[in-house]
């Protein structure tokens, strides 16, 4: 299972990855999310009952909503981050297609991080929660083994109480 996170001479990186098939196959729900209000627009005429108009309407407006939604989610950026430890801040990059958003945070404002365990089907998986001051916890990677989430959290923690190695 990749983690998600790499080094490099400028600090710590961590981007969340979305692979192309399911980036297609969320984008062909979106496009058939649009499709669905095609029958209900065609059978409507001027003496449709205004109440079952009304109804199709919902219909039509719930189904372009999710459609809206799906194809967001299929053309969303990932979120990155980025640890730098010569301006002692991290990087923090949105998820959503449009605008993107980036906002730098300090390292003080960073609670210690810890490695989490979840299960699944396929057995148990350790993932690294950062918390932000006043903020939700960040959930990151996805490691099969904890010595290599322990790896990730300790350098994350070295580089928040000042010691890059």
């Amino acid at each position: 299972m990749a983690s998600g996170f790499s080094e490099s001479s400028d600090g710590l990186h961590y981007a969340e990855h979305i692979s192309v098939p399911m980036r297609l196959f969320v984008g062909a729900i979106a496009l058939g999310m649009f499709l669905i209000p095609v029958p209900f627009v065609m059978h409507a005429t001027a003496r449709t009952p205004w109440l079952h108009l009304l109804l199709a309407a919902a219909c039509v407006v719930a189904a372009c909503a999710m459609g809206a939604l799906f194809l967001a989610i299929a053309l969303g950026r990932v979120l990155t981050l980025h640890f730098d430890p010569a301006r002692r801040q991290v990087r923090r990059t949105s998820r959503w297609p449009l605008v993107g958003r980036t906002v730098h945070i300090a390292f003080d404002r960073f609670a210690p991080p810890e490695v989490v365990e979840r299960t699944s089907e396929d057995g148990p998986y350790h993932v690294l929660r950062l918390t932000v001051r006043g903020e939700r916890p960040m959930h990151l990677g996805g490691f099969d083994r904890r010595e290599d989430a322990e790896r990730w959290r300790s350098r994350i923690a070295a580089l928040f109480v000042g010691h890059p190695g």
